[in-house]
């Protein structure tokens, strides 16, 4: 192996401008391709999936859980409700004007025109609308003496200065029959302790206004919906100094927590960044005394990004965001190989001796922990396999590219030559084995590590992993306590791929509703099953609408009617249309139909993608009842029952157990390709048995220190395996090289590179420990703990085994 890769070496050097041209060919082509690619930014796609929850995750790609921004508008003592009124109206105004194009609709302001438009619409298909309690209302409205005092009543309505709406509507429907149709909007109420007063939706006791906003944008285009914010908040302070001390307002959502959230990372990442890009540039330039050492070692990990980009572009038209994001982390364990080579040239004369050296060890890592990752695969998550691709096909493009290409641009200096020998070089030559108080320290770590390793948890919420400004909590906490929140929302969606059969599963959903909630075993219920039946339902309630209707009682009403009328000196026309109404033939409605209608807001519980449909009812259960009203709906087909707080469990409910798994098959495969290299079971345990000391040491700290791991720190936790890996064959080499030449320089070498490891994984990704974002925060520390635990049993426990196990070099031959 060192051989060919002496050949190449010396062929490039006698070709220089041929390879150049050959390398600016394939590098033009490998971005070409890569650029090829779409990203889906899906985050989900994370997410495991499997029987148990396939069709739960295409319901939630379906259904729409409106991630609505709630304005909590609330006055002080000193003003009254016109001041909340102005300052909402005037909110609403400058929304409307200049943050239109972030905007989907705002609900909470109800217009006149609106009005009209339901009333209308209600009148027009009554038969839809009406309940049984309804009939036996209109029963007793149809009543000669009633039909006398309710056409009185209406007359002495119209002569005094009531509303508008009411004078257009006794007119047309003098039996109120659409206003019995209209009153099944309290479906869709937000909450019993709000009423529309002056068009909005105000608290009872009128201190407060609600707006609700549904942005255009999902809550992961952070990027348009961080310019919203910026907008909202302007808006929101401009009107809070104007009305100081009497109106103010708060905002909370889900948009708005991404934005925060966006922010935040931007905020930590780049001060993290530039502080150890600092400290990175220093340290490789004081070490290696070349300014273009940085670039040198980036070259290949980018050659490696770009080939497994390209190579992933072949095999699947789009990847996984959110598994590139990650892979770009974990592409760090490439800048091992990087170092490795760049030591060994500082501390060696010739190409031959340093091919002999570095060449075996960087193919046998690259390999092991390409394999590894590629172990990723047995986890049912595009994401997660995406990810392992990504991060094999990098890890051996970078491993390859990185021999040929450093010792044809890297020139160092012998380390003898550089004069006063560096920190790094004193330690790498310091002898960790030797030193009972490391090697005591460990071995009560390893001890301990057996009480507290099963003692990580790990952590299925990920709103924990959120950040959220002091603003936001406050916003937050003010809003629950308006609105009385200690309940919690159950989400019963209907699912199907033909809309009427899903629509009929919604009605039946609704009487089972309707009678959870007159047992009480549930607060109450949004549905618009009242609304919006199925077109069986409406054929249904049409026939009950005839059957009432008769042609007898449609004669007598309208005698009566006619009657009334000219007693109280209506005109014998007056009530046509509602005559008209009685005797008209009325059809089933399709879905198109009601969604004309912008009072019934259709959006929010209906949902399509392609032929797939979603109708969701939104429960309030008290803590107690939650699991008997899942139970209800538990065994019904074409019915899920959602719960938002602890979907996170259901999801990634199977991800600890695959994490278990594939840590095994990790194992397997490192085993397995370290008998292939060495061929000698004695070399293999040296090399494995301080991996899996490491792995075990870092869980159990990780126990004893009370951390959950997380999705994100599962993740970076095949990192720190790729790195144990590294530190593990390099160390294995050096030792069988320096007891091979009886010279102890030569581990110092391979000490040098793993020393280096160290430090940049440290300043690259443990400088994030100053970061105030939870997620950015966790991975830091895990990584941290892994790496540090690493090189200790590196440095200590493997030299010991290999003295142990490895007895002298005629033995071992």
């Amino acid at each position: 192996m060192a051989n060919l890769f002496d050949s190449i070496f010396h062929s490039i050097r006698k070709n220089k401008k041929a390879y150049l041209i050959g390398l600016l060919l394939l590098l033009s082509g490998l971005i070409w391709v890569a650029s090829k690619i779409q990203f889906d930014e899906d985050i989900s796609k994370l997410i495991p999936s499997n029987e148990d929850n396939a069709q739960l995750q295409k319901v939630l790609n379906t259904a729409q859980f409106s991630d609505k921004i709630i304005i909590n508008i609330k006055k002080e003592k000193d003003a009254d409700l016109v001041d909340l009124t102005d300052y909402a109206q005037q909110l609403l105004d400058s929304l409307n004007e200049h943050s239109n194009n972030y905007i989907k609709n705002i609900q909470g302001k109800v217009e006149d025109e609106t009005i009209f438009e339901t009333l209308d619409f209600a009148f027009e298909n009554a038969p839809l609308f009406l309940t049984d309690s309804d009939y036996q209302t209109l029963v007793r409205k149809t009543q000669k003496d009633s039909i006398d005092a309710t056409i009185e009543a209406n007359y002495k309505l119209l002569a005094s200065p009531s509303g508008i709406v009411a004078k257009q509507t006794i007119i047309k429907d003098p039996l109120g029959v659409s206003i019995l149709a209209v009153q099944n909007l309290k479906q869709l109420g937000f909450n019993e302790d709000f009423e529309l007063k002056d068009g909005f939706l105000v608290s009872k006791d009128g201190n407060h206004i609600l707006l609700f906003i549904t942005p255009k944008f999902k809550s992961s285009e952070t990027n348009q919906n961080e310019l919203f914010a910026e907008q909202l908040y302007q808006f929101q302070e401009h009107l809070n100094q104007e009305y100081k001390g009497k109106i103010s307002s708060e905002a909370f959502g889900g948009s708005l927590i991404a934005v925060a959230n966006a922010q935040q990372i931007k905020k930590d990442i780049q001060w993290t960044v530039t502080i150890a890009m600092i400290a990175l540039l220093v340290l490789f330039i004081t070490f290696y005394k070349k300014l273009t050492i940085p670039l040198i070692l980036l070259v290949p990990t980018i050659f490696g990004g770009l080939l497994s980009v390209a190579i992933l572009y072949l095999i699947r038209t789009e990847i996984s965001a959110i598994s590139l994001g990650i892979g770009a982390v974990l592409l760090g364990v490439t800048l091992d190989y990087s170092l490795h080579i760049l030591t060994h040239i500082r501390n060696n004369e010739t190409i031959e001796r340093l091919y002999a050296d570095v060449a075996k060890p960087i193919l046998m890592s690259s390999l092991t922990t390409a394999l590894a990752f590629l172990c990723l695969l047995f986890i049912d998550s595009q994401a997660l396999q995406d990810l392992g691709i990504f991060a094999a096909i990098s890890v051996l493009g970078a491993s390859l590219f990185a021999l040929v290409f450093i010792p044809q641009v890297y020139k160092g200096k012998a380390a003898k030559a550089l004069g006063k020998r560096s920190f790094i070089d004193s330690s790498s030559n310091y002898a960790f084995h030797k030193n009972k108080w490391l090697i005591g320290g460990l071995v009560l770590l390893l001890i301990v590590s057996a009480f507290t390793y099963n003692k990580v948890g790990f952590n299925n919420d990920l709103s924990n992993l959120n950040y959220e400004s002091q603003q936001l909590k406050d916003a937050e906490q003010h809003l629950d306590e308006l609105t009385n929140e200690t309940s919690k929302s159950l989400y019963v969606i209907a699912n199907g791929n033909e809309i009427q059969n899903v629509l009929e599963t919604n009605d039946e959903l609704f009487e089972q509703l309707k009678e959870l909630e007159t047992s009480k075993d549930i607060i109450s219920f949004n549905s618009i099953a009242a609304l919006v039946p199925s077109q069986k339902s409406q054929k249904e309630k049409i026939n009950r609408w005839q059957n009432f209707w008769t042609s007898e009682k449609i004669q007598q009403t309208e005698s009566d009617l006619r009657a009334s009328g000219q007693t109280q000196g209506f005109k014998q026309n007056s009530f046509e249309e509602f005559h008209r109404l009685l005797n008209k033939e009325f059809q089933p409605l399709d879905l198109e139909e009601f969604k004309k209608v912008s009072n019934i807001p259709l959006e929010d519980f209906v949902a399509s993608s392609g032929d797939f449909h979603t109708i969701t009812s939104i429960l309030k259960v008290d803590d107690d009842n939650i699991q008997a009203v899942k139970k209800t709906f538990q065994n019904q087909d074409n019915v899920i029952v959602i719960d938002r707080q602890n979907l996170n469990e259901t999801l990634l409910g199977h991800l600890k157990t695959d994490f278990n798994h594939l840590i095994i098959y990790c194992f397997m495969v490192v085993l397995v390709l370290l008998l292939l290299f060495y061929r000698n079971i004695k070399l293999t345990l040296v090399t494995v048995i301080p991996i899996i000391i490491t792995w075990f040491i870092t869980i159990g700290v990780i126990g004893l220190l009370g951390i959950e791991f997380n999705i994100f720190s599962i993740l970076i936790s095949s990192f720190i395996f790729g790195l144990g890996v590294d530190y593990s064959i390099f160390m294995t080499n050096g030792l069988l090289k320096q007891q091979q030449e009886a010279n102890e320089n030569t581990l110092a070498t391979h000490k040098t590179s793993v020393l280096l490891s160290v430090l940049t994984t440290i300043l690259g990704i443990g400088v994030l420990i100053f970061a105030k974002h939870p997620a950015l925060h966790s991975i830091s520390v895990v990584s941290m703990i892994g790496i540090i635990i690493a090189m200790l049993i590196a440095f200590t426990i493997q030299p010991l085994l290999f003295k142990l196990l490895i007895f002298d070099r005629k033995r071992h031959q």
